[in-house]
């Protein structure tokens, strides 16, 4: 019997994924190649999403707030450890190992044994890596190919339109006589797999990029017909879903005045972030000479990294008390002041949830938008 080292209980703990994740979310359901849970606490949900399969096995993350990573983290947060190495106690009874670790007598380790496993370590790690890379490759390809299919084109005039003026959303004039404009980056594709309703149902593509212009994913919003409301979202339970690899991304929304691309903004333009798209819009509607993004979650506005030359991040946030959202906002807030950005926030008023609701609100009451 020999010690075992963290690294191979961590290996051991990603062959595992599955019954790990179970005993540590106990209401999570298993979907497709993934454990998903609503929070740490382990609730329904569908926030928190663990891998099971390929090179990111045992990987996770908290889509809505900013937690993520391996299995040892996700044993010490969903256990309460003060440290790693309870966390480590509590995966070795888990995983029913009884090594010599802690024991009075301890055999010496056998030099030739240890740099056996050492290296099965380390090219299980390797293989796991190169997997991990090329299934985020596929995915952003898979998410650059659906943005950019022949089939996907801009909003005016089609369901996706009606969809956002059904929000109460409209085009704006950014630059005096080019005439009301929806935002470039959105498009709308007419036959998008969903994968909830198990069919092709039309969809609003907004894509997702990286601070240096490099396409990584694409949101969807999938739509339906309603005979009483127009074009609403899809009636299933996630009408809103990301594919590729969207963390630390951002949707451009609005350039603003500067009309210059994310990389060559100025640094006297503050940057306004919202968590979903139509907020995005809403903000583009009142501030139409301001640079506007959509980060999607609440947590990746945190992620977000911005050119140098951003100075002033604005964050036009939804009003909710849920602690969790709380959390995640303060994280947010505190990972890009730790970045030297000046950073501002905006809410609707007390008993409004998003900006967009206070935009409906405004007009319902007759008041200019």
């Amino acid at each position: 019997m020999t010690v075992r080292s963290v690294a191979e209980i961590e290996q051991e703990l990603r062959d595992n994924a599955a019954a790990i994740g179970r005993q540590c979310l106990p209401g999570a359901v298993e979907e497709g190649n993934y454990l998903k849970a609503g929070s740490i606490l382990g609730e329904r949900g569908g926030s928190l999403v663990l891998n099971l399969k390929g090179g990111s096995t045992g990987w996770w993350r908290d889509y809505a707030g900013t937690d993520s990573g391996d299995m040892l983290d996700l044993i010490r947060i969903t256990q309460g450890c003060a440290t790693k190495a309870q966390a480590v106690a509590i995966a070795k009874d888990w995983l029913g190992i009884r090594d010599e670790w802690g024991a009075g007598q301890r055999a010496a380790p056998d030099p030739a044994e240890l740099a056996a496993r050492a290296e099965r370590l380390r090219q299980a790690q390797e293989r796991r890596q190169i997997e991990a890379t090329r299934e985020r490759e596929a995915k952003i390809r898979g998410a650059r190919a659906l943005y950019l299919h022949g089939e996907a084109r801009p909003i005016a005039g089609t369901p996706a339109e009606a969809y956002l003026a059904g929000r109460g959303l409209r085009p704006v004039e950014v630059k005096p006589g080019e005439g009301p404009r929806w935002p470039g980056a959105l498009r709308y594709h007419p036959e998008v797999y969903c994968k909830d309703a198990g069919v092709k149902v039309p969809c609003l593509l907004t894509p997702l990029y990286l601070a240096d212009g490099t396409h990584v994913a694409t949101h969807r919003i999938w739509l339906q017909p309603c005979q009483r409301r127009g074009w609403t979202k899809l009636d299933t339970e996630k009408p809103k879903k990301v594919l590729g690899a969207m963390w630390g991304a951002f949707a451009p929304i609005n350039k603003g005045a500067s009309g210059k691309s994310m990389r060559a903004m100025r640094e006297d333009e503050p940057v306004y972030v919202t968590e979903g798209v139509e907020d995005a819009v809403v903000v583009r509607m009142a501030r139409p000479e301001a640079r506007i993004v959509c980060a999607i979650s609440l947590g990746n506005i945190g992620a977000i990294v911005l050119p140098e030359a951003a100075r002033r991040l604005v964050i036009v946030a939804d009003r909710d008390s849920n602690p969790k959202a709380v959390d995640a906002l303060e994280q947010s807030i505190a990972q890009q002041q730790a970045r030297g950005l000046d950073v501002r926030l905006v809410m609707p008023p007390p008993g409004i949830k998003d900006v967009n609701d206070w935009l409906l609100g405004a007009c319902a009451n007759g008041a200019a938008a």
